[in-house]
């Protein structure tokens, strides 16, 4: 587990809890009014996340989760007193969503979308989320979710070269200076590595062709690889998902 930020104890009805569930991480952060106050990180959830200290001394009386990792029923049951928003393409959201097969989208894309709305709403924006896959997602100034794009990220892209190949040796992520490999490990890395920048920086030309007053954000675990050795002018954001989320919740609460 790691915290990232802890305050004094608050409780009522404006302490709101936003959980963030991946496949092998989980993000919890907890909100007094607008102020994130509280954000834990989990490796290998369990609902009984909910039990951490830090999490315990608070008192929510809304929450919204975004489970990618399945059924979400057991985490909301840790916390009966909630009033609980369970994101799905049928949450109420302060966007329109323009996708032929919004059942098939990700929640994460659709809380991300949310949280670079939030903060850049009235523009084009593009959001890269640079994880397990690296997702583009698209939304028009008039507040328009058209789509985007998934790609590999750099993780699966290092296991699919040594899965695929009998002699490739399985490398991790690494921030490298080089173009030009001169061993099979700096081949390796400067593929991966400069490969993804570069399928990056053209995703975000081609937008910009169609959108010259495109804003980029990038967010996602693999992030920091990118964002300060893309060509173009992004903004990084770590917790754009949970901030996205946030937004969903005061927005239904609201309604």
């Amino acid at each position: 587990m790691h915290r990232e930020h802890m305050v004094q104890n608050s409780q009522g009805s404006h302490i709101r809890l936003v959980a963030d569930i991946g496949n092998t991480r989980a993000k919890v952060a907890v909100f007094e009014g607008d102020q994130m106050v509280l954000l834990e990180s989990f490796a290998d959830p369990t609902p009984e996340l909910f039990n951490s200290p830090g999490l315990a001394v608070y008192q929510p009386r809304a929450a919204i989760i975004s489970s990618v990792a399945g059924d979400a029923s057991a985490y909301m049951q840790m916390l009966p007193e909630c009033r609980w928003i369970n994101l799905s393409h049928d949450t109420p959201l302060p966007f329109t969503i323009q996708y032929d097969t919004p059942e098939t989208l990700g929640r994460d894309r659709i809380a991300g979308v949310a949280g670079a709305w939030h903060l850049f709403q009235g523009s084009d924006l593009l959001v890269i989320d640079a994880g397990t896959a690296i997702t583009y997602d698209f939304i028009s100034k008039e507040g328009v979710y058209k789509g985007g794009a998934i790609s590999p990220g750099i993780t699966i892209r290092f296991r699919a070269l040594n899965t695929f190949t009998s002699r490739l040796p399985l490398l991790n992520p690494a921030e490298i200076s080089f173009l030009t490999g001169k061993t099979t490990d700096e081949s390796i890395l400067s593929g991966v590595m400069n490969g993804a920048k570069a399928e990056i920086d053209g995703i975000i030309e081609e937008y910009k062709a169609i959108y010259p007053e495109l804003k980029i954000i990038i967010t996602g675990g693999d992030m920091f690889y990118f964002e300060k050795k893309l060509k173009n002018n992004i903004f990084a954001n770590s917790n754009l998902v949970i901030a996205g989320l946030k937004k969903i919740l005061d927005y239904n609460l609201e309604k």
